[in-house]
């Protein structure tokens, strides 16, 4: 056989090879260019919806919600682009079993990846609230209702019937001023739709922090008492300077048996804040009428903050036993160790 013939014997193989070649060639690009094309609108898929729109809105993810329940609300909300991509993403990501239910404050301007990572860490929206020193329950409700943390009826509920594990709580009436005194005066900041159980909670652990950097009570008062003084001092006296000095002057009072005549006290029976209380406002019939009754009142008149608390069980070493506001609206008091200094007191102040 001459050489031609054997090279044309050789050549049909070879060309089959390179078409083959050539096929697979083509395969393997476009196969690239779709893997592209997929990858390439994925990444669109995860962009931002808008990324002028930076308005909060709240998304509520519920306990048990699955992931595809989640990307279903978050892309009718206008969060996200589409709900399948959202379900892909935190598979691929290990994320799918990892979103934590809760309230969140989300927006369009958001990546899928931002929000993929605030439901995962449980970043939830919180809402911040304060608490005077002095307020009753009463007005802590009225804070929290117009706040929208709970209604009127939830707070009253859990304030009579729920159930709190403290020390000073025990043997505490099941009433509706049981926790009266207790609820610490504080700014909070707390997970939007926390339930007020869990608010009063918090409230209830912080007084118990708060009540152990205090010194031991050796007042002769018990816990409930202390507190009870201590929230009258609050409603007497603006200034925490001269706190220790007022609550001598109970305590010099109780130790002697005179009545407390506490003007704070009379407001918290009549159930309002009276300008100027009149001499007919101090006859009301009310356990909480210190001009009326011996002795303390049977409850805390509101709740008192750090510094009242401690003056009761660190009081000044005086020998006073009267005191009045002066009219300067400074809020200090002048102060008297009997009834005939008191009255040129209040002359000389233009009472």
């Amino acid at each position: 056989m001459s050489q031609k013939e054997g090279d044309k014997k050789m050549n049909p193989p070879l060309q089959k090879n390179t078409r083959r070649i050539q096929k697979v060639s083509k395969l393997v690009v476009l196969l690239i260019m779709l893997t592209l094309v997929l990858v390439m609108n994925f990444y669109r898929q995860i962009e931002p919806v808008d990324l002028n729109d930076t308005l909060d809105r709240l998304l509520v993810v519920n306990q048990g919600a699955t992931t595809r329940q989640i990307a279903q609300s978050l892309e009718k909300e206008g969060l996200i682009k589409n709900a399948q991509v959202f379900v892909l993403y935190n598979r691929l990501t290990g994320n799918i079993n990892k979103l934590k239910a809760g309230h969140y404050l989300l927006n369009s301007a958001m990546s899928l990846q931002e929000i993929s990572a605030k439901l995962v860490e449980g970043k939830v929206a919180t809402i911040k609230f304060t608490i005077p020193e002095g307020y009753t329950l009463k007005q802590i409700a009225d804070v929290l209702v117009k706040k929208e943390i709970t209604t009127e009826k939830e707070f009253w509920a859990v304030v009579k019937e729920g159930e709190f594990n403290f020390s000073f709580l025990k043997d505490l009436p099941q009433t509706e001023n049981r926790l009266e005194g207790y609820l610490f005066p504080d700014t909070y900041k707390i997970p939007i739709g926390m339930p007020i159980e869990d608010v009063i909670l918090v409230m209830l652990k912080q007084f118990e922090t708060v009540s152990k950097r205090f010194p031991p009570n050796n007042s002769g008062l018990t816990t409930h008492e202390v507190v009870t003084l201590a929230s009258i001092v609050e409603g007497e006296c603006f200034l925490d300077k001269e706190k220790p000095l007022v609550a001598s002057v109970f305590l010099n009072r109780l130790q002697i048996r005179q009545r407390l005549e506490s003007c704070a006290t009379v407001q918290y029976a009549l159930g309002e804040k009276k300008k100027r209380l009149l001499y007919i406002d101090t006859e009301i019939e009310s356990p909480y009428n210190t001009y009326r009754i011996n002795g303390l009142p049977p409850g805390p008149i509101g709740c008192p903050g750090e510094a009242s608390l401690r003056a009761v069980l660190e009081p000044a070493d005086t020998d006073y036993y009267f005191f009045v506001a002066k009219k300067d609206n400074s809020g200090e008091q002048v102060f008297a160790r009997t009834f005939d200094e008191h009255n040129r007191n209040k002359r000389e102040l233009g009472y």
